[in-house]
């Protein structure tokens, strides 16, 4: 087998230029599908009438459906619907030739991705002791103040491993938006090699970029876990003093009660 390893060379800063359409489609992706599952979470988790059986038949659709797919339903099918918003209402202008392949590629991955993030976000809060919440309560606080400071960010902290998992998943499914005219890495790889046919040095141009960054991330993210779990502790910790303190002040005040009431 021989290479042309002048153009796998030569091709590396022509590929790199691409990095920021797969960082920018991979971030707002993932921000998308991040709030998703939290909506789709918050509902699962409460049981909501109505919204709860529509949205796990929702979530059981779209994880059952081919992201391939997910995107070709997007790029072909929001025209479509922009088109008959655009004749029915006037409120928006249906233009062919300025359609946003990125953001239409940008809404399937956070659909897709924000269906299974809902799964780890579900069950990261299920993992936290019931026992936080009430004592949460306990202390005056609203259902709000007890997510916010108590069960968030012990939630938080053991979703991350999982949701950093999704996020190196997303980085490589973001490969796919060529089939959708977003001009991501891979598909600036097969392009660049339109003069000269040398298609498995492209390819091997895009992997070795996509396995470098993946290193990076990986690395940034595993850090970020340390520090979640860091920052959680010594909030647990610093919790654990208040609670002891509170019922230390409410034992004093019940023993200082009148009799009889």
């Amino acid at each position: 087998m021989h290479l042309n390893y002048g153009f796998i060379l030569e091709d590396f800063p022509v590929v790199l230029k691409a990095l920021r359409v797969t960082f920018a489609l991979t971030l707002i992706s993932y921000l998308g599908a991040f709030l998703i599952a939290c909506l789709m979470g918050s509902v699962i988790l409460h049981k909501t009438k109505i919204l709860y059986p529509i949205l796990v038949g929702f979530n059981t659709i779209v994880k059952g459906i081919p992201l391939i797919l997910q995107l070709l339903f997007c790029y072909y099918g929001i025209p479509q619907v922009i088109k008959a918003i655009s004749e029915t209402t006037g409120l928006i202008t249906y233009d062919p030739k300025n359609l946003s392949y990125f953001g239409f590629a940008a809404v399937a991955f956070s659909v897709n991705y924000g269906a299974y993030m809902t799964d780890v976000v579900v069950s990261s809060f299920k993992a936290v002791d019931h026992g936080q919440r009430e004592a949460a309560a306990s202390i005056g606080m609203t259902t709000a103040q007890g997510i916010l400071y108590i069960t968030g960010p012990q939630a938080l902290a053991i979703a991350i491993p999982g949701l950093s998992n999704y996020f190196m998943w997303l980085l490589k499914a973001t490969s796919l938006a060529s089939i959708t005219n977003v001009f991501e890495m891979l598909a600036v790889a097969r392009a660049s090699t339109a003069d000269n046919y040398a298609i498995l040095e492209g390819y091997i141009v895009a992997a070795i970029i996509y396995w470098g960054v993946c290193l990076i991330a990986e690395s940034l993210l595993k850090k970020l876990n340390q520090l979640v779990n860091h920052e959680v502790k010594e909030h647990e910790h610093g919790r654990t003093g208040t609670y002891q303190k509170e019922a230390w002040r409410k034992r004093n005040l019940k023993g200082c009660e009148p009799a009889g009431e």
